[in-house]
């Protein structure tokens, strides 16, 4: 068995033994641990795959970090239902702290959204009223049936996205990371606004106190995510995004969705409310609510159909995170709400990003929150790491898009960890990919661009009016292409 040292790296582990587990490969590496894919080998033949959490050798004198590792241990083990990834071991070998986590066969949320944009109104309703039974279980770990509310011990989550939803080949939905988690008896404030700004409900933006309908604004968010293909709430840039969460402006679901029943509509509006007391009440009123909406097994089916074939053909385990706080949005026909960009001077669109900044400062509780909400200047290797449940896979792991491990590091950095904000550097050119079935000509803003498909052309960040039709322009689409930003416009001219 190898021990690891405190100059170590843990890549070295791969092929040894680790206690009583063999680690097969590494996973990634996130803050301050790193995840493995390991077996448990026991008597008589019993073998179990595992994801194996180990702190790093660099933080393993560190008492801060140490204490939120086990911190996240110790409530993710008081958690035991079937829609949330489990625990299965804790302990020091050789002074190495680790974790032994629930291993899942699919993908996460983010990575079938990605390949998929958005999902059906019945996979949807599937995915709330499983996603609710596992929050109505961590808001009442240990109630009676029938109590509601967050009880004394009742788990708040608090970073609900799509990369901590995992769903695997048989349709199964699963939360996990609760590396952000809190306890009502330890109190349900936060220090420090962490996790990523669309998902955050206004009360957890003001640093006010929290209950489990903040939860269920989050929920709600990943909801509409799913069935719009985009986001209620999301302005160009942190400030913008955050003003429109806490005035809750946001484009009508059914809008966007059409075909999704108006119940089921009303119900993920209901979810995303600013005012926290219209939001249902509880995660278990938020099951009742979706009862009537849930569809038979063989959606579930289907589900676990669309995850094996986002997988590919290997066997491995996969899902996916980016890293907090600059999690890559995804793009779809719908043109985001014109707000928080430059290029409409007078209009919501021409604020000034500084005073944005500084009102968002304030309604966040402190300017020196502010810095952390200035746009991502991430250097390409730095945008190139991904978080898989709470490790950053680097673009040198193996297999990186085929790891998965099921629970963040809870030692990510805060946001008031940034001294100074960063240099704004010049916008990157958005690309656009336009595709005409059966056939057609393409023009943008007026000017021909020749005959579909259209594939990554280079635009400027800004407003476009995109036409198509065959001889002569027949149908015309107008979108926002923000820095950065690939989108794609599908036109159907048969009719």
């Amino acid at each position: 068995m190898v021990k690891v040292g405190s100059e170590t790296s843990f890549g070295d582990l791969v092929g040894e033994d680790f206690g009583p587990y063999k680690v097969v490969r590494r996973l990634g590496v996130g803050g301050m641990a790193e995840t493995f894919e390991a077996i448990r080998h026991g008597r008589s033949g019993f073998a179990q795959r595992v994801c194996l959490k180990l702190v790093r050798p660099a933080f393993r004198d560190d008492v801060d970090s140490i204490q939120l590792f086990e911190r996240e241990a110790r409530l993710a083990a008081k958690l035991h239902h079937s829609n949330i990834v489990g625990v299965i071991d804790f302990g020091d070998i050789d002074g190495t702290l680790y974790m032994a986590l629930e291993l899942v066969e699919g993908v996460d949320l983010q990575r079938l959204l990605g390949s998929r944009n958005r999902l059906s109104p019945e996979q949807v309703a599937l995915l709330g009223h499983d996603l609710a039974a596992a929050l109505e279980h961590a808001h009442n770990p240990a109630a009676e049936k029938g109590i509601e509310g967050l009880g004394a011990g009742g788990i708040l989550h608090r970073d609900i996205s799509p990369s901590n939803v995992l769903i695997s080949q048989y349709g199964e939905i699963k939360l996990t990371d609760f590396g952000l988690a809190n306890v009502a008896a330890e109190g349900s404030r936060q220090s420090a606004v962490k996790g990523k700004f669309p998902y955050m409900a206004p009360e957890r933006l003001r640093d006010e106190s929290l209950d489990g309908r903040s939860d269920l604004f989050s929920l709600g968010v990943v909801l509409f995510e799913a069935l719009a293909g985009r986001r209620p709430y999301e302005g160009g840039h942190d400030p913008a995004t955050i003003m429109l969460i806490i005035e809750g402006e946001h484009s009508s679901l059914c809008d966007l969705a059409p075909g999704t029943p108006q119940g089921l509509c009303e119900v993920v509006e209901s979810l995303i409310e600013p005012d926290r007391e219209r939001r249902p009440r509880s995660a278990a009123a938020l099951v009742e609510r979706l009862d009537e909406f849930v569809p038979p097994p063989a959606v579930r089916r289907k589900l676990g159909r669309m995850v094996t074939a986002t997988r590919g053909p290997s066997s491995a385990p996969v899902a996916g995170e980016p890293l907090a706080g600059s999690e890559t949005p995804r793009t779809s026909d719908v043109p985001p709400p014109p707000v928080g960009g430059t290029t409409e001077p007078g209009g919501r669109t021409g604020r000034n990003l500084g005073k944005i900044a500084a009102l968002a400062a304030l309604l966040l509780g402190g300017a020196g929150l502010a810095v952390g909400l200035w746009p991502s200047t991430d250097t390409p290797h730095e945008t190139e790491q991904r978080r898989v449940e709470g490790a950053v896979i680097a673009p040198d792991a193996e297999n990186p898009a085929e790891a998965i491990a099921t629970t963040h590091d809870a030692g990510v950095e805060d946001l008031n960890d940034v001294a100074v904000p960063p240099t704004i550097a010049p916008p990157s050119p958005a690309r656009i990919t336009v595709l005409i079935s059966p056939w057609g000509n393409i023009w943008i803003n007026g000017k021909p661009r020749g005959a579909a498909p259209l594939k990554n052309a280079s635009l400027k960040p800004g407003r476009y009016k995109v036409s198509a039709g065959q001889g002569s322009p027949s149908e015309t689409r107008t979108v926002r292409m923000r820095a950065g930003q690939r989108k794609t416009i599908r036109f159907d001219l048969t009719h």
